[in-house]
């Protein structure tokens, strides 16, 4: 449970992060609902495609954030 917890929390404060919990909750609820499409056979490749280009889409956003939000700090410490 604490794994889990590290997931969602800022590392810097130790408090919830929700942004964090959003993506943490999207992610859940999204994969129920494929997981459900599945299992009952009406699962089709439209809808595993939208959920891989989203949970993609996601995740180079975030990195490219994180990237710009790194620069941006190391050229204000160099002024």
């Amino acid at each position: 449970m604490k794994k889990i917890l590290e997931l969602i929390t800022n590392p810097k404060t130790g408090k919830l992060s929700s942004s964090d919990c959003a993506v943490s909750l999207a992610f859940v609820v999204s994969s129920i609902v494929v997981l459900y499409q599945c299992f009952n056979y009406q699962q089709n490749e439209l809808l595993l495609g939208t959920y891989l280009a989203a949970w993609v889409a996601q995740s180079q956003a975030s990195k490219r954030a994180a990237i710009k939000r790194d620069v941006e700090l190391k050229d204000d410490s160099n002024d």
